[in-house]
């Protein structure tokens, strides 16, 4: 799905020039990266890999692993921002300049998501540390703590503070839309109802897929990479299918895309 959303973005990138598609795209786009290196990271796991990669595979692993994931939480920053932007409106001049100049900033936005989730976590190839327990496939990892409270920070915490906020302020600037105009209106219409609730759930959904992605990421660094057995899987299954989720959200809550997409799988099909 994540595939198909990049497909289609490519297609019409020339005649949807705008901020929103921009973060689509390389939110897609790097869930995509993202499943990709939970899907390699998992065959090693499963045919034993590691046992025959040496140290620094491994930390590469992790790291690029975790520049994904962070990468991920600041595109839902960004896209968050964006629509909260268009929604709200707030009696504070920054607030007004920040909205008439967002579109300039976003490919530097989204640019310097890069480089600093890259910045934050290529410090893991010097600072994690890797140990074989005696002959068995387990793994002691030992982590230099200023530098995992300094990526928990600005990789995880931060951008998901930011995007909670923005998404708080934009369900509340719906919902009350929704009660200004039924107090209002006495023919509001249904379908305009249900798709103002569908962009609410939408917005909650993500709020609480990242809530729980940013507990297990924050979890897996303060406990060195490792928990009891059912934990572990638990926590590799939940960021598994994380970018799966999003995926349908994004499709879900794009009639435009949702319709192109079904219209193209359908013609595939045939």
């Amino acid at each position: 799905m994540n595939s198909l959303i990049v497909t289609e973005y490519c297609r019409t990138w020339k005649r949807q020039n705008q901020p929103g598609v921009f973060i689509l795209f390389s939110s897609a786009l790097t869930n995509l990266l993202l499943q990709c290196s939970i899907t390699l990271d998992g065959c090693l796991y499963v045919y034993d890999g590691y046992l025959t990669f040496v140290h620094e595979v491994y930390v590469m692993d992790i790291a690029i692993l975790y520049f994904l994931i962070e990468l991920s939480f600041w595109h839902a920053t960004w896209l968050s921002i964006y629509y909260c932007l268009k929604l709200v409106n707030l009696p504070c001049q920054f607030f007004f300049q920040l909205k008439h100049h967002f579109s300039t900033f976003v490919p530097l936005l989204l640019v310097g998501s890069i480089i600093g989730s890259l910045l934050i976590n290529v410090p893991f190839l010097w600072t994690l540390q890797i140990t074989r327990i005696s002959n068995m496939t387990d793994y002691k990892f030992s982590m230099v703590y200023p530098h995992t409270i300094f990526n928990i920070i600005f990789g995880c915490c931060l951008p998901f503070l930011i995007t909670f906020t923005s998404i708080v302020l934009c369900v509340n600037s719906i919902l009350s839309h929704i009660m200004k105009v039924k107090s209002n209106e006495i023919n509001f219409k249904r379908p305009q109802l249900k798709a103002h609730m569908g962009a609410v759930k939408t917005m909650v959904t993500r709020l609480i897929l990242d809530l729980i992605l940013c507990l297990v990421s924050t979890g897996l660094l303060m406990s060195e990479l490792s928990f009891e057995i059912v934990a572990d899987t638990a926590c590799s299954l939940y960021i598994m299918v994380y970018s799966t989720f999003l995926s349908i959200l994004f499709i879900l809550g794009n009639p435009k895309l949702k319709k192109k997409l079904f219209t193209s799988s359908k013609i595939s099909w045939h």
